[in-house]
């Protein structure tokens, strides 16, 4: 009874987080609480609250044995080795303990990946699973609604930060729903689906997070793949080929539409592709210009990033650990005061961001993380006979790969709001291979 109680506080916490990521993302995470002068945020608070109630699942209900499937030992084991040199460090070097902390958030947020595999380690706790995705789908509509509502000037945001980074949850709500689509049997369901699809890929466009583009489109191709590659699912490819057809189709229609009604989104669009031109492959000084409009960015990025390389250089092997700032020179002499106030910047690219602060021997051990999560979910996908455990199994591969995807262009695993579902992602993805692979054993 004990033990069942602490898994259920443990899953209303964790539907807590994924609700409260979706509707508000960054203005969720603060309490605006300083301990000692450390800010205070709810996630930290969360994983402590967590972490301490699995121990007193352990000690007290399960007698101190902890059965943990995890097919990854050896790289967490090197990840979290490298987490704590690059914490120490940090501590050494730097003075700035808040900021300290924060920057190890890209390392310690993956506790969610083994809380995640810890809570759900009994095959009966399993089934609740699903409460974690009709929190999702349910928190993730209600903020589309919002977001058009608030689009088409009928209602205002009710909370401050609403919708803030939607468009992250708005695109793994499509890819979540495509992937639902497939094995409906319901005509009204699957129409009430598509209807909602369609709204979910406006919302993105509106959105003009180009990033997130990127990401959706590579994630949706990764979904093809893993269907045709790691499955013999037929039926069900043919059917995702007919939804993606008629979702394309819908769209190009919208567009064209909308471009028809709204002679000033031509403008708009013809601007973006003057700046990307000047902003990539001119030196003039019309990108000072213009540098608000959101398609010069791209040259902000690539610039910080090239600096921020060759700052690495300087310390290839363990990079410069938690708290050192950075801040590209070469942008602010362009005229670009982005981070001038801080100090510092983020690199909007997780790839910069574990060199930098625990250098190639610490990206080395995460890309291995990724890459052995992938072997293990693709070889598993391979030997599933169960269709609807491989659908979804797919559906939460394309969330990882879109959430990968758009950290190379924007804060993703360094925040709350997106690392955190990452590892979340994953853990679930381990949990139900572990749980068929027990149950075909049984």
């Amino acid at each position: 009874k004990i033990g069942s109680f602490i898994n259920n506080v443990s899953y209303f916490i964790i539907i807590f987080l994924i609700t409260g990521y979706t509707l508000f993302s960054k203005s969720f995470s603060k309490l605006n609480v300083n301990i000692m002068g450390i800010p205070v945020y709810i996630t930290e608070i969360s994983i402590i609250f967590i972490v301490l109630l699995c121990l007193v699942r352990i000690f007290f209900c399960d007698r101190g044995k902890l059965v943990l499937y995890n097919p990854l030992k050896i790289e967490f084991a090197l990840f979290y080795l490298i987490f704590l040199i690059s914490l120490i460090k940090g501590f050494f070097l730097y003075d700035d303990t808040a900021f300290i902390l924060r920057q190890s958030a890209l390392f310690y947020y993956s506790i969610f990946y083994f809380l995640i595999i810890i809570t759900f380690n009994e095959i009966g706790s399993l089934l609740k699973l699903k409460y974690i995705l009709i929190a999702f789908l349910v928190s993730s509509n209600i903020m589309l609604i919002f977001f058009i509502l608030n689009f088409l000037n009928i209602v205002k945001m009710p909370f401050p930060g609403m919708g803030a980074a939607g468009y992250i949850y708005i695109s793994l709500l499509f890819i979540t729903e495509l992937t639902c689509i497939i094995y409906l049997k319901n005509i009204f369901l699957e129409i009430i689906f598509f209807i909602n699809m369609i709204l979910l890929i406006v919302a993105n466009v509106l959105y003009r997070c180009r990033g997130s583009w990127v990401a959706i489109i590579v994630a949706i191709l990764s979904v093809y793949i893993f269907f045709k590659v790691a499955t013999g699912l037929k039926k069900e490819f043919f059917k995702l080929n007919i939804i993606m057809l008629s979702t394309l189709a819908v769209i190009i229609i919208f567009i064209v539409l909308l471009l028809f009604y709204r002679n000033d989104l031509w403008v708009s669009i013809k601007e973006d592709i003057i700046s990307i031109y000047h902003g990539i492959f001119s030196e003039t000084e019309y990108v000072i210009d213009v540098r608000n409009i959101p398609a010069v960015n791209i040259k902000w990025r690539l610039i910080t990033w090239k600096d921020m390389f060759i700052d690495v250089l300087n310390r290839p092997f363990l990079g410069y650990g938690f708290g050192k700032k950075f801040i590209s020179e070469t942008t602010l002499q362009m005229g670009w005061d982005t981070g001038l106030v801080d100090g510092w910047v983020e690199s909007h690219n997780y790839l910069l961001s574990f060199l930098y602060r625990s250098g190639f021997l610490g990206l080395g051990v995460f890309l291995s993380i990724v890459i052995g999560f992938f072997k293990k979910a693709i070889k598993f996908l391979k030997s599933c006979k169960d269709k609807k455990i491989e659908i979804f199994i797919i559906g939460l591969l394309g969330c990882i790969v879109y959430i990968l995807i758009l950290g190379l262009f924007e804060v993703v695993l360094e925040v709350p709001y997106g690392g955190s579902l990452l590892w979340i992602i994953m853990g679930i993805v381990i949990v139900i291979i572990n749980f068929y692979e027990r149950t075909v054993k049984l």
